[in-house]
């Protein structure tokens, strides 16, 4: 058998050799990231014939729990199947069942894992951030790592009730990126050959985080719905009852400074409803249209309280670091201002200063020129 090294480096029985070509050798994984998320992965994965090994910490182990205690996963939805998942708590395990680990938590929760994996050697390792809002740019005091990726959004929107996965929707094709271009082709179809969907590979970064529209669809929708929200706790459709036009234009105000950094950058990126659409194969011609008819999106409930990850990352991991590049390129960004400030002033959080800002991600010392020279493409046309 001849094999051969996809991510650069050599990593043995990455491509098999068979009578006609080289094929990639279906790879173990591991998910780091016991929540909907994380299970609908796995669930996804092993139906198509990948060993795969979830990771809980064992400080957040509400979903993993219930799935043991049954002892198998049940998926419904876009996804059906019953499974019974390998789940650890254990780190040295994960880290050790494969050197491919797929991190499906939230970015507020991404800090507490690297934590966990500093005492590893982590050198022949890849680590794909599902998303990845600029994981690459945290410090990671003492961390070496092969290859770290970044996606965009999660495959799958999802749902779990005591162990019991719903997939209300599997996205056709999802961003991806690293922190540098020069990605060997080989590279991108081990990448490719993990997923279960298609992945769109991005310049950089810093192209695949403006890309995470989740800045654009969800702070809006729960500051604007936070009355509803905290009087019902969440007992209406967050999507079909509550992005209404008036929301749809505060949302089209943000989305156009998102472009507008993107294209101090050379990004020629998609505006908000072409990207969900793209994702999902979708044809809605606007936002309301997305919001009433999309089945991804016109079941979801609204969350119980302001305390939702919708805020509580998408503000400062999307809107605080998207802030933070804007003002770095001289992009003018008051109706992201706006809704960072409203909502601080909401929940009490001071959120400029908790979240990725330029500081954070060790940009803060770098020049608008410096910044364009080390993330900026010119004119080039930059997703494949």
């Amino acid at each position: 058998m001849l094999t051969v090294s996809s991510l650069g480096n050599p990593m043995p029985n990455d491509y098999t050799y068979n009578e006609h070509h080289f094929v990639p050798s279906q790879p173990k994984v591991c998910i780091i990231g016991a929540g909907p998320a994380g299970f609908a992965l796995a669930a996804d994965l092993k139906s198509r014939g990948t060993d795969v090994l979830i990771y809980s910490h064992p400080t957040h182990h509400r979903q993993a729990s219930y799935v043991l205690d049954k002892g198998y996963l049940k998926a419904k939805g876009k996804i059906t199947s019953t499974a019974t998942p390998d789940v650890t708590y254990d780190i040295s395990e994960a880290v050790s069942f494969t050197k491919v680990i797929i991190l499906s938590v939230p970015s507020t929760g991404q800090e507490t894992i690297l934590e966990a994996l500093k005492s590893f050697d982590l050198r022949g390792h890849t680590i794909v951030a599902i998303p990845g809002n600029l994981f690459s740019l945290v410090p990671k005091v003492g961390l070496e790592v092969e290859n770290i990726f970044e996606t965009n959004l999660s495959p799958y929107s999802c749902r779990m009730h005591e162990g019991e996965l719903i997939v209300l929707g599997k996205k056709k094709l999802i961003y991806i990126g690293s922190l540098h271009a020069n990605l060997s082709t080989h590279s991108q179809t081990q990448i490719q050959h993990i997923f279960p969907v298609e992945v769109k590979w991005c310049h950089n970064i810093i192209e695949v985080c403006l890309s995470n529209i989740n800045g654009v669809f969800h702070p809006l929708m729960m500051l604007m719905s936070a009355g509803r929200i905290e009087s019902t706790a969440g007992d209406f459709m967050i999507y079909a009852d509550g992005l209404t036009q008036s929301v749809a234009n505060a949302m089209l105000a943000v989305d156009s400074v998102r472009i507008a950094i993107g294209a101090a950058f050379g990004f020629e990126l998609k505006g908000v409803v072409e990207v969900s659409n793209e994702c999902y194969g979708h044809d809605f011609k606007d936002l309301v249209d997305l919001a009433q008819n999309s089945g991804p999106h016109n079941n979801l409930k609204a969350p119980p309280d302001m305390g939702h990850r919708n805020i509580s990352e998408d503000v400062p991991d999307l809107l605080v670091c998207w802030y933070g590049l804007a003002e770095k390129l001289g992009v003018e960004a008051s109706p992201i201002k706006a809704v960072i400030t409203l909502v601080e002033m909401a929940t009490g959080r001071d959120y400029m200063e908790a979240g990725r800002n330029m500081r954070k991600l060790n940009l803060e010392h770098l020049s608008r020129n410096e910044l364009l020279d080390r993330f900026g493409v010119g004119k080039s046309k930059l997703c494949i």
